[in-house]
C-alpha cells in the first residue's frame, strides 16, 4: 500500500513538473521573446543635429537618421540606435544616408557602410552588399508589378534588386537619392532655419510637416500652425509678448487687454495699440496696498466700467487711450467682478452688500444679499430672461431680480456639497446651458432647465480659469495650462495644442477672466506671455476629420512588451505582438514595460491613450500623452492589458486593444505544485480520516461486540440451559429403551439374527449416551460448572484401550495406526473420561483429514510430573495465518485449500478438547510438520498436522474436591449374552461390525472373480457409499438377504471400484469426507459408462431445496433419516423393476422415441442420446448380416469393452443380440407397413435367406412372418 501511494505520488510529480515545464503559453512565448538590442532613449534631443532623412513606419512611429545614429520618435522620447563592433544586430554604421519603408512594412536603413533591415526587438538585420559598394544613398521599392515585395538600392554608381528571399541581383533601373519627400511652404519664415540648410522633408498623416535641418535637428509644422502665425502677427501679441495679460474684454471695435500696471486697446481694424497705466486711472490706497484691475465691463461701443478691489471708473476710449469720466469713492472692502445687465453694473462686495452703479455716477446703490455665502469672491451671470445668477461659494446659487430686488434659492439635482467649490466663473451660453468654474474642483454643467448637474471631466485640470463662447457656439475653457473647446453638437471637450500652455515654456500660464473674442471674430486669450490669437483659419481642430484622425482607430496598436529579469537581463517582444494576444511569463519575468502608439506627434492633443492592467489596476488611469505603460513586481497571475483610444473620457473608446499576459508562479508556488500539496494534504487527511473512522468504527464495533457478546451470553445460558433440559429429557427415553434391551439381551432363547440386530440397537443407544453426556460435559464447560474426578491409573493402559477401539475405524478406512508408549511411570492421577474424551475428538478429527494410505501416529511419554500425549496425522497441512484458530469456537477453515480441511464439522470438537485439557490443567497447542521436503510417497506419510497435549500426573496439582477414590463411568449397555448351550455369544464393537462387513465385501470381490456360491450368483448388486460404519453395516444387513451388498466408505473409494463392482442401483450418504454424496452423483452422472445406474441419496439432510438439488443432479430418489426400512426396501425393488422394463422396451423398439414416457424417463439424457447415436447407427447398418462393433465404436468414440458394458446394462442382451433383436423389430414393422414382400424385407434387413429370416421372425414373436403380414 505505501509503494502504491509513493508510486502514484511519484508520477503525480512528475505529470505536474511536465504540465509547468511544457506550458503551451509559455512555449509561445518563448519563440517570439529575445533578447533586446542595445539601444539607448532621450526625452529631449536627436543623436545628433544633422539629419539627413526622415520616414514614418506603419505604426506612425517617425524615424530620423542623422549623421550619429538613428533616432525613432513615439510623440515623446527618441529611440536611438548606432553601430556596435560587438554587436551583429546593430545598425552598420552611424551615419544614416536613407530611410525606406517597403510595400510590405519593412524599415529599410541605407548607411554609409551598408545596408540594414529592421526586425523588431530593437535588432537589425545586415545585407551583405558587394564589395564597394556600401554607401547605400538611395532606396526605392521595385516598379515591376510582379515583383512587389523587392527593392532597389543604389550607392550612386549601381543599383541593386533584393528579393523577398534577400536575393542581390544588378538591376539596370537607376534611382536617384530624394530625402526631400514634401514640399516647403510658400512662407520660409515659419522655418526655424534657413531654407538652404533643410536636408530632409517629410508629411505624416495628420499633415504635419516634419523638417529635418543640417546641424539645426527638426522641426514640426502643421497647417494650423501656419495660420496661428499669421493671425499672431500684430501689434498687440508682439507688445504682449513676455507679459501676464490678467483680463480681457472687447469693447467697440477695440481688444482690451489689463496687465499688472496698464491697459492695453487694440484696434483690431486698423492695428493701432495704446496703453494707459493705471496709476494715471485709479485713487492709490496708502501703501502696502496696490491697484488690482478685476475686469473691464462694455457699456456701449466706445464706453466702460474699470472694476478694481477697491474702486469703480466709468470710462471712455479716445484713439485706444482710455478717459475717465467718474470715478467711485475708495471701498475698504474688497470688490469683485463687475457684470452689466441693462444701463446698470452689477459688482459684488464683502458683508452681503451687491453694489449696483449707473454709468457716469460715482456712488453706487447697495443691495443686501441675505445668504451667508455671499461676498466679494460671488461670481455674477447674467440669464437669458434679464434675471442674475448668484454663484456663492460653497456651490450655492440663487437668481436676483434686478426689477424687484427679490432673490431666490436654486437646488439643482446632483448639486456636489463638499469639496474645494470656490467659485471661478459662471456663464450661460447661446442654448441656454449654464457652466459653472471653479478654482479648485474643475467645471460644472447644468442644462437649461436647471434639473441636472454633471462635473466634465474631460479637463485634465481642476484648476479652471475662464470661459468664452465664440462666434460659431464653440465653448473655450481655460486652465492654468491648457485650453480646450467643445460644440454644442458633438459635446465634446477636445484639446487645442496650438494654445495649450505644455507646448512651450513650463512657466506658461492662463489667467481668470483673460478670455475675450475679438471684432474679427478671433479667440483671444491672455496668458502668461501675452495676448494669443486663435484665428477661424487655424480653428480646424477636430483631428477626427484629419486623414489620421480616421484611420486612428485602426492603427492603435500595442508593438513592444519588455521584460526585465531579475538578474536586470531584458527580453523584448516587438512586432509579433500584434500576431499574438497572449503571453506567458516565468515567475522572475514580472517587470514589464508595454510600448504603444497611436498617431499623433503632440504631448497634449485631440486623441490620448488611457489604459489598464485587469487584475491589477482597479480602475484606468489617468489619460496620457505617453506611449508606455510600466509595471514593477507583478505578482504571479493572468492580467489583460487594455489600451484604449479616447478623445474624452465620458465618451466611448475610438479604438481598443488588448493582451493577455500570464506571470506564472514560482515552481514551488505554482498550480500544479498546489495540486500535488493539495494531494498530499487531502493523502494525510484521507489517511488521518480513514485512521479516525478505523478507531470509530472500532469504537462502535467494540461496543457492538460487546453487546453481541452480553447477548449472545445471554443466548448461550438460554441455549445451554435448553441443550442441559433436553439431554436430562433424552435420558429418560434413552433408560426406557435401555431397559428392555437389557431384558432381551440377556434373554438366551431369541436366536442369533435377533441378537445381531439388537447388537446395532445396543451400540446406537450407548452413541446416543455418550453424546448426551459430551452435551452436557459441553454445556458445563460453557457455563464453568465442570469439574474433574480424577483418581490414580494406569496412563499407558488407558491409552492401549482406547487405541484398540481406533485401530478398526482407522483400518476401514484404509489407514495406518500406530501407538508408542515411551519408558516411563505412568501411574498418574487423571480424569479416565476426560483424556478418552479429548483422545476421542483428537482422533476423528485425525480420522477424517487423513486420507486413505495415510498414517495416524499417537505417541505417549511421562515423567514424575506430566503426561505428554501426541496424535499426528499425514495430509495437507493446515495455513500458518490459521493454525493457531482450529482451537476456536464454531471456526472452520475457508474453502481456500480444498474441501477436506481442519473445521469441516461443526467446529466445535477441537474446542472442546482445548477447554478440556485447560480443565485438567493441561496445555495444548499444534503445529505443521514438514519432514522431507520432496513429494514422494513416503515423504507425504511424514508430513502433516501435530497435536500436542500434556496433562499434571501429580495429584498435588488438583484438590480434594477433584479427586475421587473412584471414577464414575458412563453407564453403558453390556453387549455380551450366553446362548442357549452356554456360549458367549460378544456383541460386535464397531470394529467389529466393520469386520463382518470387510469380510462380507471379500465375498462379492470372490464372487467376482468367478469363485462365488451359488446362492449370490443371481441376485441384483447394492452399492452402499457412507462414512458412518454403524449406518455402513446397517444398510448392509438390511438388503443382504435379498441383494449382492457392497459397501465402500468414500466417495473416492466407490468411484475406484465402479469398474470392478458394477452395481446395478447405489446408495449414497452425502455428508462425507473429502467429496460429498452431490459431487458422486454428478460425476457418475457425468461418466457415460456408469450414467445408466440409478442413485438413491440418503442423508439426514431434510429441506426441500438440498432434495431438489439431489434430484437436479439426477439422483432418482431422496431419502431423508431416519427412514422406514421398508419404504427404502420397496424403492429400491421399483428403480430395479425400472432398469428391468427399460431393458425390455428397448429391445422392443426401433428408436427412443417410441418408448413409453414413464418409461423414457428412466433414461438420463446421456444416456437417451447414446441410444440416439445406437438406433441410427444401426438404422444404417440394418442390410448387413452381422454387427461390426469395432467398427460402430470407432463412429462413436467409445471404447468396445465399454459399448458392449453398456448395452448389455441398458438392454440386457449382448450388442450382437441387440442388433439382431433391433433389425427383427423393423421388419416386423415393414411387414406390418405393406410396402415390401417377405423376402424383400429379408434382404432389407440383413438376413441372408428368406428361410432364415422366417425362423429367427418366428423364435421372437412366436409366429411367421407370413402369418404377421
Amino acid at each position: 500500500m505505501k509503494k502504491a501511494v509513493i508510486t502514484i505520488f511519484a508520477a503525480m510529480f512528475c505529470l505536474l513538473a511536465a504540465i509547468y515545464c511544457l506550458n503551451p503559453g509559455r512555449r509561445a512565448t518563448l519563440k517570439v521573446l529575445q533578447e533586446k538590442g542595445k539601444q539607448t532613449t532621450n526625452d529631449m534631443m536627436l543623436s545628433s543635429q544633422s539629419v539627413t532623412s526622415i520616414a514614418s513606419d506603419s505604426r506612425e512611429l517617425m524615424w530620423i537618421g542623422t549623421s550619429a545614429g538613428l533616432n525613432v520618435y513615439d510623440g515623446k522620447s527618441y529611440i536611438q540606435f548606432g553601430y556596435d563592433v560587438k554587436d551583429t544586430t546593430a545598425l552598420p554604421d552611424d551615419y544614416i544616408n536613407v530611410l525606406h519603408l517597403d510595400r510590405k512594412g519593412r524599415m529599410w536603413v541605407g548607411t554609409q557602410n551598408g545596408l540594414a533591415r529592421y526586425v523588431g526587438a530593437y535588432r537589425f538585420h545586415r545585407i551583405a552588399l558587394p564589395e564597394h559598394h556600401n554607401n547605400i544613398i538611395a532606396i526605392e521599392d521595385s516598379p515591376e508589378k510582379h515583383d512587389s515585395l523587392a527593392i532597389l538600392v543604389s550607392d550612386g554608381n549601381q543599383t541593386y534588386r533584393i528579393g523577398d528571399d534577400e536575393k542581390i541581383t544588378p538591376s539596370s533601373h537607376s534611382i536617384q537619392p530624394n530625402n526631400l519627400l514634401a514640399p516647403l511652404p510658400a512662407d520660409h519664415s515659419i522655418l526655424r532655419k534657413p531654407v538652404e540648410v533643410v536636408t530632409a522633408t517629410f508629411r505624416d498623416l495628420g499633415g504635419n510637416l516634419w523638417v529635418g535641418y543640417r546641424n539645426a535637428g527638426v522641426q514640426i509644422i502643421s497647417q494650423n500652425r501656419i495660420a496661428y502665425k499669421e493671425a499672431n502677427d500684430n501689434a498687440l501679441s508682439d507688445n504682449t509678448k513676455g507679459i501676464a495679460i490678467l483680463t480681457m474684454a472687447t469693447v467697440g471695435k477695440h481688444v482690451l487687454a489689463g496687465t499688472a500696471l496698464r491697459v492695453f486697446a487694440y484696434d483690431d481694424k486698423n492695428g493701432h495699440l495704446e496703453q494707459t497705466l493705471f496709476k494715471n486711472l485709479f485713487d492709490s490706497l496708502p501703501k502696502p496696498h496696490q491697484i488690482n484691475l478685476n475686469n473691464m465691463v462694455g457699456y456701449d461701443d466706445e464706453h466702460l466700467w474699470l472694476v478694481s478691489e477697491h474702486q469703480v471708473l466709468s470710462c471712455r476710449i479716445n484713439n485706444e487711450r482710455i478717459e475717465v469720466f467718474a470715478k467711485s469713492p475708495l471701498f475698504k472692502s474688497g470688490l469683485g467682478l463687475g457684470l452689466k445687465v441693462g444701463n446698470h453694473l452689477y459688482v459684488s462686495s464683502e458683508k452681503g452688500r451687491l453694489l449696483r452703479f449707473e454709468f457716469g455716477k460715482p456712488q453706487p446703490e447697495i443691495i443686501h444679499i441675505s445668504s451667508p455665502h455671499f461676498d466679494n469672491e460671488t461670481k455674477l451671470a447674467k440669464l437669458n430672461d434679464g434675471n442674475i445668477l448668484l454663484f456663492m461659494l460653497g456651490m450655492h446659487l440663487a437668481v436676483l431680480s434686478p426689477e424687484t430686488g427679490k432673490i431666490r434659492d436654486i437646488k439643482i439635482a446632483d448639486m456636489p456639497r463638499e469639496g474645494s467649490l470656490d467659485p471661478a466663473f459662471a456663464k450661460q451660453d447661446y442654448y441656454g446651458n449654464i457652466w459653472l468654474g471653479t478654482k479648485r474642483d474643475g467645471l460644472y454643467f447644468t442644462d437649461k432647465e436647471k434639473r441636472h448637474m454633471r462635473r466634465v471631466n474631460v479637463l485634465n485640470d481642476i484648476h479652471i480659469q475662464a470661459l468664452v463662447e465664440d462666434t460659431k457656439r464653440n465653448i473655450w475653457v481655460t486652465t492654468i495650462r491648457d485650453v480646450f473647446f467643445a460644440n454644442f453638437e458633438s459635446k465634446r471637450f477636445l484639446m487645442n495644442s496650438l494654445l495649450s500652455a505644455s507646448q512651450d515654456r513650463d512657466d506658461w500660464q492662463y489667467f481668470s477672466n483673460s478670455a475675450c473674442i475679438s471684432p474679427s471674430g478671433d479667440v483671444v486669450l491672455g496668458s502668461s506671455d501675452g495676448c494669443k490669437f486663435m484665428p477661424s483659419e487655424a480653428m480646424q481642430t477636430n483631428f477626427l476629420r484629419t486623414q489620421a484622425g480616421i484611420h486612428a482607430s485602426e492603427m492603435l496598436a500595442v508593438y513592444g512588451v519588455e521584460v526585465e529579469k531579475n538578474n536586470g537581463e531584458v527580453l523584448a517582444v516587438t512586432d509579433e505582438v500584434a500576431h499574438l494576444h497572449s503571453y506567458t511569463f516565468a515567475h522572475e519575468e514580472n517587470n514589464l514595460k508595454f510600448n504603444f502608439y497611436y498617431p499623433n506627434f503632440s504631448r497634449r492633443s485631440a486623441l490620448m491613450c488611457q489604459y489598464k492592467l485587469e487584475g491589477y489596476d482597479r480602475d484606468w488611469q489617468v489619460p496620457t500623452y505617453g506611449r508606455e505603460a510600466h509595471y514593477a513586481h507583478l505578482p504571479a497571475g493572468t492580467y489583460t492589458f487594455r489600451l484604449r483610444l479616447i478623445s474624452s473620457t465620458d465618451k466611448p473608446a475610438l479604438a481598443e486593444r488588448k493582451v493577455e499576459i500570464t506571470v506564472m508562479h514560482a515552481p514551488w508556488w505554482s498550480s500544479a505544485a498546489w495540486l500535488l500539496y493539495f494531494s498530499i494534504v487531502l493523502g494525510i487527511l484521507f489517511y488521518l480520516n480513514t485512521f479516525y473512522l478505523r478507531a470509530r468504527t472500532n469504537h462502535l464495533l467494540l461496543l457492538q461486540e460487546q453487546r453481541e457478546l452480553e447477548r449472545e451470553k445471554q443466548a448461550k445460558e438460554m441455549n445451554m440451559r435448553f441443550f442441559a433440559n433436553i439431554a436430562h429429557e433424552f435420558r429418560n427415553p434413552l433408560t426406557i429403551i435401555a431397559g428392555p434391551l437389557m431384558t432381551l439381551n440377556a434373554d438366551k432363547a431369541l436366536p442369533q439374527s435377533v441378537h445381531r440386530i439388537l447388537i446395532h440397537v445396543c451400540m446406537s443407544v450407548n452413541r446416543m449416551l455418550r453424546l448426551i453426556d459430551q452435551m452436557l460435559d459441553f454445556n458445563q464447560l460453557e457455563t464453568d460448572e465442570l469439574r474433574l474426578r480424577v483418581s490414580e491409573v494406569d496412563a499407558a493402559e488407558e491409552l492401549r484401550q482406547q487405541v484398540a477401539s481406533f485401530k478398526e475405524s482407522a483400518r476401514v478406512k484404509g489407514i495406518r495406526l500406530e501407538l508408542t508408549i515411551k519408558n516411563g511411570n505412568y501411574h498418574a492421577w487423571l480424569d479416565c473420561d476426560k483424556l478418552e474424551k479429548i483422545m476421542s475428538n483428537l482422533f476423528t478429527n485425525a480420522l477424517k483429514y487423513t486420507a486413505p494410505g495415510g498414517i495416524i501416529r499417537i505417541q505417549a511419554s511421562a515423567d514424575e510430573e506430566r503426561l505428554k500425549v501426541s496424535v499426528f496425522n499425514s495430509g495437507q497441512p493446515v495455513a500458518e495465518d490459521k493454525i493457531q484458530d482450529v482451537f476456536k469456537r464454531y471456526y472452520q477453515l475457508s474453502d481456500s485449500q480444498d474441501s477436506h480441511q481442519y473445521g469441516w464439522g461443526s467446529g466445535i470438537g477441537l474446542y472442546y478438547v482445548k477447554r478440556l485439557v485447560e480443565l485438567h490443567h493441561g496445555e495444548i497447542h499444534v503445529k505443521n510438520i514438514h519432514a522431507v521436503s520432496e513429494t514422494s510417497s513416503e515423504a507425504s506419510l511424514r508430513n502433516g498436522v501435530e497435536f500436542c497435549f500434556s496433562l499434571p500426573a501429580d495429584k498435588s496439582i488438583y484438590n480434594k474436591v477433584e479427586i475421587v477414590a473412584q471414577e464414575k463411568r458412563v453407564m453403558q449397555i453390556p453387549l455380551e449374552v450366553k446362548s442357549e448351550e452356554g456360549r458367549t455369544l460378544e456383541m460386535k464393537s464397531e470394529e467389529g461390525r466393520a469386520q463382518e462387513v470387510k469380510s462380507e465385501e471379500g465375498r462379492v470381490k470372490n464372487s467376482l472373480a468367478g469363485n462365488a456360491s451359488a446362492s449370490g450368483k443371481n441376485l441384483p448388486r447394492i452399492l452402499i457409499v457412507d462414512d458412518d460404519v454403524d449406518v455402513a453395516a446397517y444398510l448392509h444387513q438390511l438388503f443382504a438377504s435379498d441383494y449382492e451388498v457392497v459397501n465402500r466408505y468414500s466417495a473416492e473409494e466407490a468411484l475406484a471400484d465402479l469398474e470392478e463392482v458394477k452395481p446395478d442401483i447405489i446408495l449414497s450418504d452425502i455428508i462425507m469426507g473429502k467429496m460429498s454424496g452431490l459431487e458422486f452423483c454428478k460425476m457418475l452422472k457425468g461418466n457415460l459408462s456408469f450414467s445408466h445406474i440409478p442413485v438413491i441419496l440418503i442423508t439426514a439432510m431434510a429441506s426441500m431445496h438440498n432434495q431438489i438439488d439431489g434430484l437436479k443432479l439426477g439422483a432418482v430418489a431422496y431419502v431423508t433419516k431416519p427412514f422406514d426400512p421398508a419404504y427404502l426396501k420397496a424403492l429400491v425393488k421399483s428403480q430395479l423393476q425400472n432398469m428391468q422394463m427399460l431393458r425390455q422396451r428397448l429391445g422392443e423398439s426401433t428408436k427412443t422415441d417410441s418408448l413409453a414416457e414413464n418409461v423414457a424417463d428412466t433414461l438420463s439424457p446421456q444416456d437417451r442420446k447414446f441410444m440416439d447415436e445406437v438406433y441410427e447407427m444401426m438404422e444404417k447398418l440394418l442390410a448387413q448380416q452381422d454387427l461390426n462393433v469395432n467398427s460402430m465404436c470407432r463412429d462413436m468414440f467409445i471404447s468396445p469393452s465399454k459399448f458392449n458394458y453398456k448395452i448389455k446394462e441398458l438392454t440386457g442382451e449382448t450388442p450382437g443380440i441387440f442388433f439382431r433383436k433391433y433389425k427383427l423389430n423393423k421388419a416386423a414393422q415393414m411387414l406390418h407397413d405393406g410396402l415390401y414382400s417377405i423376402s424383400e424385407v429379408a434382404v432389407l434387413t440383413g438376413f441372408s435367406t428368406a428361410a432364415h429370416f422366417s425362423v429367427a421372425f418366428k423364435k421372437q414373436f412366436g409366429i411367421s412372418p407370413s402369418e404377421y403380414h
